[in-house]
């Protein structure tokens, strides 16, 4: 683990055979760079698109594989929903050299113009959740790495991909800003709306502030799969969902290739 020039050099805990407590896995069992996602049935579809992969790890939320893309070792990880397990994943990848992260996803938009199916490259987040209050005042960003930004956007260039990039904005209430919200979702995002913020989501503010401060690279390639202002929705029945998170999935593992060559270089 290399040390960082802050406060915020924590401790790793580690169990038998210097596993990582909460991921279940050591230094051996992680590439320099992982794809991270929510959903823990996505890990196994994303490594089935790499060259090689084995599961190497199965520990609460988290699941991980390893194996080679593009010619560099490569590992994707399950790291539930939330900012707390995203908050623990960045930590302790961190621990065992894992520096480099791309979470696939999905995300709400909120302006009136952004249809389903829609991929957004957040530049950063709004941080309306909870988890990086406990490690930094408000006026600290959530911001993509800019490697990480132009590593994504070159990818979707490279591969015919239109991408749109901007502001997004996560939030820890799901039952308050998403399909599944009670009354009152439209005055609840207006105030974003008015500010351009593209989207919500529930995971991104934490993934890139918690890196940045620890000296990691993080960035997300999300799939618009609603629109709260439209009510418009993804087709899932038709396959649509799953074309174009595979399309996501294409972007994110050939960007993170390239990271991962960066950074092999230092």
């Amino acid at each position: 683990m290399n040390k960082i020039k802050n406060q915020f050099d924590s401790v790793p805990q580690y169990e038998k055979e210097k596993r990582v407590h909460h991921l279940g896995i050591n230094s051996i069992m992680i590439a320099p760079g992982a794809i991270l996602t929510s959903n823990l049935e996505r890990t196994a579809v994303i490594a089935a698109t790499f060259d090689k992969a084995e599961q190497v790890g199965f520990n609460r939320e988290y699941i991980t594989y390893t194996g080679e893309k593009h010619g560099v070792p490569m590992s994707v990880m399950s790291i539930g929903n939330g900012c707390m397990p995203t908050e623990i994943a960045v930590e302790e990848l961190r621990h065992i050299g894992c520096r480099n992260m791309i979470k696939v996803g999905s995300c709400d938009a909120i302006q009136l113009d952004i249809r389903p199916g829609t991929i957004i490259v957040p530049t950063g987040a709004c941080r309306c959740e909870g988890a990086t209050v406990e490690y930094l005042n408000l006026q600290y960003p959530a911001v993509t790495d800019h490697y990480t930004l132009f590593s994504i956007l070159n990818a979707a260039k490279k591969l015919g991909q239109d991408v749109t990039s901007g502001i997004i904005r996560t939030h820890d209430g799901l039952f308050l800003e998403s399909l599944f919200a009670h009354e009152g979702v439209a005055e609840r995002i207006r105030p974003w709306q008015e500010l351009g913020v593209l989207a919500n989501d529930n995971e991104a503010a934490t993934l890139l502030a918690v890196a940045s401060i620890l000296g990691s690279k993080a960035g997300c390639v999300y799939v618009v799969t609603s629109n709260l202002a439209t009510g418009e929705t993804l087709d899932f029945e038709g396959g649509e969902y799953d074309r174009r998170i595979a399309d996501a999935i294409k972007i994110a593992t050939l960007a993170l290739s390239e990271m991962i060559r960066e950074d092999g270089k230092h």
